[in-house]
């Protein structure tokens, strides 16, 4: 089979062609699929506050968590501050805020492990202090 050089020349335009479309498609689901995991990184606002269970080993669902953006508390819930920054969690009076609720802080919900163990709040930052009705809504559960 001969080919001219017009021919060849389509071959070659027709060759790019589909490797920029396969490209841009690529792309374009590589997107679609890191905007859950964008959204999840970003979290939300939470107050966390003890539920009076004591445990002696992790993990251990000692808290709720009050969403702020729904207002829906979730119970039973673990607490993992090894994402928070090192300064916030060498504060002194920072385990003991965050167990009394006096803080709002941004984290995500997470389900790890075997399906029986607690829902996990991994806190990334601490927002502000808590107001006194967002600590008294998180205990009332």
């Amino acid at each position: 089979m001969k080919y001219t050089a017009v021919s060849l020349q389509l071959l070659v335009t027709l060759k790019v062609m589909l490797y920029r479309r396969l490209a841009s498609l690529v792309f374009a689901a590589c997107s679609t699929a890191a905007l859950p995991a964008l959204a999840a990184a970003e979290g939300s606002d939470y107050v966390y506050c003890s539920n009076g269970i004591v445990c002696f080993r992790d993990p251990c669902p000692s808290g709720n968590a009050l969403d702020l953006a729904t207002g829906k508390v979730i119970k039973g819930v673990a607490l993992n501050t090894t994402e928070l920054a090192l300064q916030d969690r060498a504060a002194p009076d920072t385990s003991d805020k965050l167990h009394a609720g006096q803080l709002v802080v941004r984290g995500s919900i997470q389900h790890r492990g075997e399906p029986n163990e607690p829902p996990m709040l991994v806190v990334t930052r601490i927002e502000r202090a808590s107001g006194k009705a967002e600590r008294r809504r998180c205990a009332a559960h």
